[in-house]
């Protein structure tokens, strides 16, 4: 009894009861800084988990990008350019409607129309590419082929080339589905009158031999 009277007087005497108020506050401070340091930590946990799931997820994606890329890229069809590039009708509006005229009785200039009907269906406006170098590895060969020459092009056969190319739908034009990968490296395109364009074309075609890949 004499203790405790001795410390409440000592405690709350005038100049000590401040000290009372921060012995008696000290254990909810203590407890108060330990569940935040606590929940910092758990925190810090969570994050950590987060940052981790997020990196596995990222990597399954790119595994999953890869995949489909190779099942896409890794069974192209060889000659690919010859066959679908090469092959490309031109001009197929103006040499129909050309055709309409020189069939016309009133036509007066039959000697004009002609010509321009024979460059037409002539291999003059015919892409025609050539191999300017050929590089490889054991995965992939790349291949830079390049116009020998400028062709007259109209919008339908840009967006049929650029389909093919790019390997995406444009307007009614569809993809090749066994195309290669093909890079546009130079494309120069010139207007040449109100529905024609000059076009020059560079492209780096790449072609995988990945058939472990998918294995790995």
């Amino acid at each position: 009894m004499a203790i405790s009277e001795t410390a409440g007087r000592f405690f709350f005497e005038k100049n000590r009861i401040f000290l009372f108020f921060i012995l008696l506050l000290t254990p909810f401070a203590m407890s108060t800084l330990f569940l935040f340091n606590r929940s910092r930590h758990l925190q810090e946990n969570e994050e950590a988990l987060d940052r981790a799931a997020l990196q596995a997820r990222s990597s399954m994606e790119a595994r999953a990008k890869k995949i489909r890329f190779l099942e896409r890229y890794g069974k192209c069809e060889p000659y690919f350019i010859n066959q679908h590039l090469e092959t490309l009708p031109l001009l197929q509006k103006e040499y129909q409607e050309l055709r309409r005229m020189q069939s016309h009785p009133g036509c007066s200039d039959q000697a004009a129309l002609s010509q321009r009907i024979a460059f037409l269906q002539g291999p003059q406006n015919r892409l025609r590419f050539a191999e300017e170098s050929v590089r490889s590895s054991s995965k992939v060969k790349e291949t830079e082929e390049k116009l020998r020459y400028p062709v007259e092009i109209d919008g339908d056969d840009l967006n049929h080339l650029l389909s093919l190319i790019e390997n995406i739908p444009i307007a009614e034009f569809s993809p090749y589905p066994a195309s290669p990968q093909l890079l546009i490296q130079d494309f120069v395109l010139s207007k040449k009158d109100l529905s024609v364009y000059n076009l020059n074309l560079a492209l780096l075609k790449r072609e995988f031999t990945l058939s472990n890949e998918k294995k790995n």
